[in-house]
């Protein structure tokens, strides 16, 4: 039961960090050193992110909530 709920929590935090942390801070942190021009994320990667960050708060969720 505390272990549904911990990483229901971690995986919702994971989740909120992701959906709401700008697309392009992240990128620049994390892939700008791998680009030649660093032009900046593409719509894909941006869109992408956003997706995850829901997903993993989705999931994050459901797990702590079936944790009580």
């Amino acid at each position: 039961m505390k272990q549904e709920l911990i990483g229901g929590l971690v995986l919702c935090l994971i989740g909120l960090g992701l959906f709401f942390v700008s697309p392009v801070t992240l990128w620049s942190f994390t892939e700008k050193r791998k680009t030649q021009g660093g032009e900046g994320p593409t719509k894909e990667y941006t869109i992408l992110i956003r997706v995850l960050g829901a997903v993993f708060a989705g999931v994050g969720g459901v797990l702590a909530v079936s944790g009580f």
